[in-house]
């Protein structure tokens, strides 16, 4: 008889250290050992390092089940911006949006666009998500004529309905070109961070009182933009 009751002891231990568990549910997912259904509070903790949170998270997939995860995994599944456009010809580069001696360049060549924000055909972006960009542009004259003027590139934050434009960067100073000789830099170059809003805007203006030609290339190496989400 006591043989009997230790076994049942025993049998009903195993079944219990083996069998799920569920809180607010009577249906425990098959896929864990314990299914809360409801709040989960959790009274005391082991205090972590600061490294624990760098190569490692906890994730809730679309089940509610929990996943630990790397860290790289997390970050390279994140839905982000990232633009890179140039100029692979000088022809329709420049649009006139009549301002006096600026003009919208219009980056036609696109390497890639993540989540398609980007209007080649326009020359404009436009922010799907609300967050911190940083953006950066280059513009390369190609001009070989007599010439002496401003020569610059800005970056411009359009909101959602094109009421305001505000400059947000620029670099210009005098540009001198003899035949052949280029006595100042024929390069342009700036970048900054900007906190955009779902809709607004960014677009890019040449800025020259002269003719410009921008040198273009086939993998828009030399006249290029790129946009990339921060955070």
């Amino acid at each position: 008889m006591l043989k009997q009751i230790l076994f049942s002891i025993l049998f009903l231990t195993t079944f219990s250290l083996q069998a799920q568990v569920g809180v607010g549910t009577t249906d425990p997912h098959p896929d864990v050992m314990l299914d809360v259904n409801g709040g989960l509070r959790i009274r005391s903790h082991n205090e972590g390092s600061d490294d624990a949170a760098k190569d490692s998270l906890v994730v809730l997939d679309g089940r509610g089940v929990v996943h630990r995860i790397a860290k790289s995994t997390l970050l390279a599944n994140m839905d982000k911006s990232l633009v890179r456009a140039g100029v692979s010809t000088s022809s329709g580069a420049l649009v006139d949006i009549g301002v006096s001696g600026e003009k919208r360049v219009k980056f036609d060549n696109e390497s890639f666009d993540v989540k398609g924000e980007y209007d080649n055909s326009t020359g404009i972006f436009t922010a799907a998500a609300s967050g911190i960009y940083r953006i950066t542009a280059q513009l390369r004259s190609s001009s070989s004529l007599l010439s002496a003027g401003d020569f610059g590139i800005a970056i411009y934050k359009n909101d959602s309905g094109r009421t305001t434009y505000t400059k947000i960067a620029e670099e210009r100073y005098l540009n001198v070109e003899v035949t052949l000789i280029k006595v100042s830099p024929p390069v342009r170059s700036v970048s900054t961070l900007v906190q955009l809003t779902a809709g607004e805007e960014i677009t890019f203006r040449s800025i020259t009182a002269l003719s410009l030609t921008l040198a273009g290339t086939t993998n828009g190496n030399s006249t290029f933009m790129t946009i990339e989400q921060v955070r």
